[in-house]
């Protein structure tokens, strides 16, 4: 009887062998998402500011125009990430991520040289449609771990916080070299160029990392896709914990077949699961509300304060969005593992949505405070100091941090929706279009919201407020009792 518990003790005690995490390869990856999202906030702190110093608007109207430049990104990246992903499973993922990176250069630098709108709305559009680095980055992400080594490292948090760190250092370069001959003279003063481009200096810089980032993607990146690891020979030998040196780790191995099995479920068809339509749906209202914020605080920083702004320069604006990503990063890391410990994720991702709301509200009333706290002044006069009163701002920043959290909580209820894992690149590209489009949309429509109501004065220029609100209500309600209730 000894003897048998004795063969049988190791069976109970036999653990999943795990597959050793390439970590080299996943810094080079991570370091390639990161240079996207630089090239897309870059330019928001002096967006506005170069519309209409570029003539295109009065400043009553910079938001519409501001609005739809920013937009642009997201629309024809809509359009072109199922073709960049499609074709990263036919070449590989290095070369196509070579590609968006090369595009995204080159528009970069073109945006920062354009001085008319049609200029400005193209090299936007291009940045966009070159780049579906972000579906194609996830791919190899998902080619190099399995199941078994995917805590060790990656995680939704992770790939939040790798996006926020470029959403640090975007805005910075943005605010801080914008004008740069009048900014810093002894360095640049005699340089005609960025006198007569005064928003060239942050394109270029930008530009300048992402080709870093080609560089490091043709010498350093391995290839992913697993069928091309195989016609390559590299056969996936056995995984062992005692296998840990970067030579010895290799991807996991590829399914047995290539094409879709009888039963697979196509991207469409997952839409004809109830459950699946609403966190689609639950994808572009998360998204929709985000980015609208983000692009709602910019516009007001800049709006003069006569009209309910904060009339800030670039500087200033750059300065607080970098702020904001700074405690998203420290929010992502510290607080939402908690949270999630603790809640389910439905739950998590409804009180964080109703957080939208809560900013939306504050916007105006920390403007009427600060209206009322400082001195009348002009609108072609420098933006005050707000000093003290900045308090009130960080309000709204901590606010907007606990918000941001509901970015990770959708991610995770996406993942548990999953009910065939022959399915999974194809719900996440239903996921990945609904962002994008929620991305896409809302710098436009709250942009354009603002304009109205600022231009037309309804309810004090606070009409804006008022309905993206009532729109955070919506989205909170959806996924309390949409997702809440089909999940159960």
């Amino acid at each position: 009887m000894a003897t048998c518990d004795a063969e049988a003790q190791p069976l109970l005690s036999t653990k999943p062998q795990v597959t050793p995490l390439p970590r080299a390869q996943l810094a080079i990856i991570l370091f390639l998402r990161v240079v996207e999202p630089i090239a897309y906030t870059q330019l928001f702190p002096y967006i506005n500011a170069m519309v209409e110093e570029l003539g295109i608007a009065e400043p009553k109207h910079v938001g519409f125009y501001s609005g739809m430049i920013d937009s642009l990104f997201a629309l024809t990246q809509l359009c072109t990430v199922v073709h960049w992903g499609g074709l990263s499973d036919r070449i590989g993922r290095k070369p196509v991520i070579i590609i968006g990176l090369s595009g995204v250069t080159i528009a970069t630098v073109c945006f920062g040289l354009s001085s008319t709108l049609w200029q400005l709305l193209l090299s936007r559009a291009l940045i966009g449609a070159l780049c579906g680095n972000v579906a194609v980055i996830n791919s190899a992400i998902s080619d190099i771990t399995d199941e078994t080594n995917q805590s060790q490292g990656l995680s939704f948090p992770l790939l939040s916080v790798i996006w926020y760190i470029g959403a640090i250092i975007g805005p910075f370069l943005g605010g801080m070299l914008s004008h740069p001959a009048e900014r810093y003279p002894r360095l640049f003063g005699a340089v005609p160029l960025l006198r007569e481009r005064p928003f060239f200096l942050p394109c270029l810089t930008s530009g300048l990392i992402t080709f870093t980032a080609i560089l490091v993607a043709i010498f350093f990146m391995k290839e992913t896709l697993p069928r091309l690891v195989k016609d390559r020979g590299q056969d996936i030998p056995d995984a062992s914990p005692s296998r840990t040196s970067e030579s010895a780790v290799q991807y996991p191995q590829p399914g047995p077949t290539e094409s879709p099995s009888p039963g697979q479920v196509t991207t469409f068809g997952l839409l004809a699961d109830r459950y699946v339509r609403r966190v689609v749906v639950m994808g572009f209202c998360m998204s929709f509300l985000l980015y609208a914020i983000e692009s709602a605080i910019v516009i007001w920083s800049y709006t003069p304060l006569v009209l309910g702004g904060l009339q800030q320069e670039p500087t200033e604006i750059g300065a607080v969005l970098s702020i904001l990503g700074i405690l998203a990063i420290a929010s992502t890391i510290i607080a939402f593992p908690y949270l999630h410990n603790r809640f389910k994720t439905v739950p998590l991702l409804t009180a964080t949505l109703a957080m939208c709301g809560v900013v939306y509200a504050s916007i105006p009333t920390v403007g009427f405070i600060i209206r009322k706290a400082l001195p009348p002044i002009g609108q072609e006069e420098p933006g005050p100091s707000l000093g003290m009163l900045w308090a009130f701002v960080l309000c709204i920043m901590l606010t907007h941090n606990v918000a941001v959290m509901s970015y990770a909580a959708y991610m995770l209820v996406v993942k548990e929706s999953i009910s065939d894992s022959r399915s999974v690149g194809a719900l996440f590209g239903l996921v990945t279009a609904a962002i994008c489009l929620g991305e896409g949309t809302a710098p436009a429509f709250i942009s354009s919201l603002f304009a109205l109501s600022i231009d037309k004065q309804i309810l004090g220029g606070n009409l804006v407020w008022l309905i993206m609100v009532c729109l955070s209500a919506l989205g909170t309600l959806f996924s309390h009792f949409g997702l809440e209730k089909s999940a159960g």
